[in-house]
C-alpha cells in the first residue's frame, strides 16, 4: 500500500465477491483475506500439510494483480495452553510475504486444545483467561511472530457471550499491556463490540475510553443476528447502526489508523440489496474521509 490522506477502506474477500472487486469502478481499496479458508490443513503430521487447489490460487494471484491484499488469521489460536504451532506460523509468514501483506492480524484468542488424544479445533475463537500468565505466555509469543515478520502485528479484541469475572485485567488493559510490552498493534472490532454490550457483558464506551487508540491500525466492522437470546457475530449482515455509530465515534481518535475493512461471509451476500456492498464501502469512505480523520502511512 502507499500513502493515503485518509485510512483506505476494503472487504474481506469472499469468492462470491470477486466479480465485484475486479470491477473497474469497485470502491474497494483492497481485500483482506483469511487464509485458514482458502487452505487445506491436512494436519502436522502430514507433508505437505497446508495444500491450496491450483484454481483457487490463481484466482488469488489475479485478485492482487489489481488490489493490495491483507491477511487476517483465525487459527494462529495464540492463547493455547500447550504451544504455539510452528508450522503455522512459517505458514502464515510464507503468505504474507507472498502477497505482500502490510501486516498480520489476529484474534486474542485460542482454539485448540491439547487433549490425550491429540489436537482439538473447537472451530471458534474462544476468549484467553485475562491474568498475569496469560500475558506472559502471549506476549513472548507476540515477540516470537515478530521476529520473523518484519511488518506489524495486530491483534483483535475478541467476542464475549458470557462474562469472565475471575479474571485479572480488562480486555483492554491486556491488550495494552501486550502492545506497549511486547510490541503488538490492534485490530479493532466494532461489532465485536456491539456484540459484547447487546449481550450485556460490557461498555463500549468504557472499553474505548481505556483502549490505547494509538495502537489501532485497523478497524472491523459487520452485522450479526440473534440466535437463541445471544446476538452473535455472524458476518451476515450490514453493520448495524450503532456499529456506524461506534466508527463515527472513534475514527477521530485513532491517529495510526490505516484502514477499514467490512466482513461479510460470502453465504449471506444476497442478504443485502443490489448494490448493498457499494453502499456499505461508499458510507465507510465517508466517515473516514471527512476532516477529522488524521493523515496516516500505511506499512
Amino acid at each position: 500500500m502507499t500513502e493515503h490522506s485518509t485510512p483506505v477502506v476494503g472487504l474481506l474477500y469472499q469468492p462470491v465477491f470477486e466479480d465485484f472487486l475486479v470491477q473497474p469502478d469497485c470502491p474497494a481499496d483492497y481485500v483482506e483475506i483469511i487464509p485458514d479458508t482458502i487452505w487445506h490443513d491436512r494436519g502436522a503430521d502430514v507433508t505437505p500439510r497446508f495444500v491450496v487447489d491450483h484454481d483457487q490460487r490463481a484466482s488469488l494471484d489475479r485478485l492482487r494483480s489489481r488490489l493490495p491484499v491483507m491477511l487476517h488469521g483465525i487459527g494462529l489460536s495464540i492463547g493455547s495452553a500447550a504451544r504455539l504451532d510452528e508450522q503455522y506460523v512459517a505458514q502464515l509468514l510464507e503468505w504474507v510475504d507472498w502477497l505482500d501483506s502490510p501486516w498480520l492480524s489476529e484474534h486474542l484468542a485460542f482454539s485448540v486444545v491439547e487433549l490425550d488424544e491429540g489436537a482439538v479445533n473447537a472451530g471458534l475463537t474462544l476468549p484467553v483467561p485475562l491474568d498475569d500468565e496469560s500475558l506472559t505466555m502471549i506476549g513472548a509469543r507476540v515477540e516470537q511472530v515478530l521476529g520473523g515478520l518484519g511488518r506489524p502485528f495486530l491483534l483483535e479484541n475478541n467476542v464475549y457471550y458470557f462474562g469472565t469475572p475471575h479474571d485479572s485485567y480488562g480486555e483492554a488493559a491486556f491488550l495494552n499491556r501486550l502492545c506497549h510490552d511486547h510490541g503488538a498493534d490492534l485490530l479493532l472490532d466494532l461489532h465485536n463490540l456491539h456484540c459484547n454490550a447487546v449481550n450485556g457483558v460490557m461498555s463500549p464506551e468504557s472499553y474505548l475510553a481505556e483502549l490505547d487508540l494509538g495502537r489501532v491500525r485497523e478497524i472491523h466492522i459487520a452485522g450479526g443476528m440473534e440466535v437463541d437470546g445471544f446476538y452473535v457475530d455472524g458476518h451476515c449482515a450490514a453493520p448495524p447502526e450503532p456499529v456506524w455509530a461506534l466508527l463515527e465515534q472513534v475514527v477521530p481518535l485513532c491517529p495510526n489508523l490505516a484502514a477499514v475493512t467490512f466482513e461479510m461471509l460470502g453465504s449471506w451476500a444476497g442478504s443485502l440489496p443490489p448494490g448493498g456492498l457499494t453502499e456499505v464501502l461508499e458510507r465507510m469512505r465517508a466517515v473516514t474521509s471527512r476532516p477529522h480523520c488524521s493523515a496516516v502511512t500505511s506499512p
